[in-house]
Order: structure tokens, then sequence, then C-alpha cells
């Protein structure tokens, strides 16, 4: 799990993708470690009124990357970090249709 979520060079570039666009670069480091470790203590340096949002991206973008490992092993099909970049980026437009505030709150102070 650790591998598949931060730890091999796709998610990376998800992961960096993302922390970018949301100015979160600077902050978060994505490297090899136990995942829920990196989640607890990242999440702590996240400004306090975004956490919830960022739980909710954390987990969207660790659902979006474990189906993606499901492909690969059981279709034998790989999406681009690029693919999988624009998946999450329509996941998030769901959510936030679908009303998710704080999830819609850390995109809008993220795009200032």
């Amino acid at each position: 799990m650790d591998h598949t979520l931060i730890g091999c060079c796709f998610s990376r570039e998800v992961w960096s993708h993302w922390l970018r666009k949301l100015h979160l670069e600077g902050i978060i480091i994505v490297q090899q470690e136990p995942t829920m470790q990196w989640w607890l203590s990242y999440r702590k340096l996240v400004p306090k009124i975004l956490r919830h949002g960022f739980d909710s991206f954390f987990f969207l973008i660790g659902w979006l990357l474990w189906k993606e490992r499901n492909v690969r092993t059981f279709s034998g099909i790989a999406s681009s970090s690029v693919v999988l970049q624009n998946l999450v980026q329509h996941e998030i437009d769901e959510w936030c249709l679908a009303g998710h505030k704080q999830l819609s709150f850390l995109l809008a102070l993220a795009s200032r």
C-alpha cells in the first residue's frame, strides 16, 4: 500500500502535480514512508482551516491511485500520470458540485 500510494514514481508524479496546483509543494514532501504516518505528519502543516479539505483530497487521490493499481494488475491496462491527474480533477469537480464545502474551500484558496 505504501509503495502504491506515495512510494512509486507514478504516484509521486500525481501528488507533485496536485501539490503544486494547490500551492502546498513547499509544505508537503512526497517521499517513501508509511502512508498513514506521512499523511498524519503533513496534515498538521496544512493550515487548520484547510485540513478537512486536505483530508478528503488525500483520500480521493489515494482511492484513484489504488483503482489505477487494480486496473494495471488485473486488466493489464495502464494510464499515464496525466490521465490520472485529469481524472482527479474530474472527481474533485464532481465532489464540489455535490456540495463538498471543505474541498471547494481548499481549491478556492489554492487558486488565488
